[in-house]
């Protein structure tokens, strides 16, 4: 990775003409996000329109700014809309990266954050049955260990036995573990419930604030 793709360009005196390997801020920064299995293509951030969802929008920049105190407390959060592309992943991407800037200092190269795609974690979650995986065994174990772990579109797909028990386990270690944790979903509880079933959707809901957007799809305006 270039250093000209640096986090800091725009507010670091170093950049871009004094950085280089020696650069502790930027060589955390990339190990945070590149063992956080967020997509390349999100690692940096982008200013986010709101229309209607400006309460929202107001409670989630309250979150950002106190972002390691929030996940030090082991605070929970569902971001949920029954339309899609109006932010609730970018959301909870921006608080992850938030999170990294606050950590980073210190760090010692460790994983504090996980990024998941339901669709493919449970995907992949099943075919590590039969063959062993082990950078996705490695992904498994961050969910029970790092600070936070994103569960973006958990309610995209019915849940097997298999896939709700697992899952389950997951939740309960995280929680009584006081670890935080961000949901986006495209449904409210009642909807959830008859997808995850019961236990699941508590598990959700009752341990975390719900923010609901309105807002249309936004995807590709400026």
């Amino acid at each position: 990775m270039d250093y000209t793709d640096c986090w800091y360009m725009a507010s670091c005196p170093r950049c871009p003409d004094e950085c280089g390997a020696t650069c502790l801020r930027f060589a955390e920064m990339l190990h945070l996000v590149e063992s956080s299995n967020i997509p390349k293509a999100r690692w940096y951030t982008k200013p986010l329109l709101c229309y209607e969802d400006y309460d929202a929008f107001v409670r989630l920049q309250t979150i950002k700014l106190s972002i390691e105190e929030w996940v030090k407390s082991g605070n929970n959060l569902y971001l949920y809309s029954e339309k899609f592309g109006n932010g609730k992943t970018s959301w909870a991407i921006k608080l992850m990266l938030s999170y990294f800037n606050a950590i980073w200092a210190g760090n010692s190269f460790r994983t504090r954050g996980i990024f998941l795609s339901m669709p493919e974690f449970l995907d992949r979650n099943r075919e590590v049955i039969s063959n062993r995986d082990p950078e996705f065994i490695a992904v498994r174990q961050a969910i029970l260990e790092c600070d936070l772990v994103i569960w973006d579109d958990i309610t995209s797909t019915k849940m097997t036995d298999y896939n709700h028990s697992m899952l389950l386990n997951y939740l309960d270690a995280r929680i009584l573990a006081n670890k935080s944790n961000i949901f986006t979903g495209n449904v409210g509880y009642e909807q959830m419930t008859d997808l995850l079933g019961g236990r699941l959707a508590s598990r959700i809901c009752n341990t975390s604030e719900s923010l609901q957007f309105i807002d249309a799809d936004k995807r590709g305006l400026k």
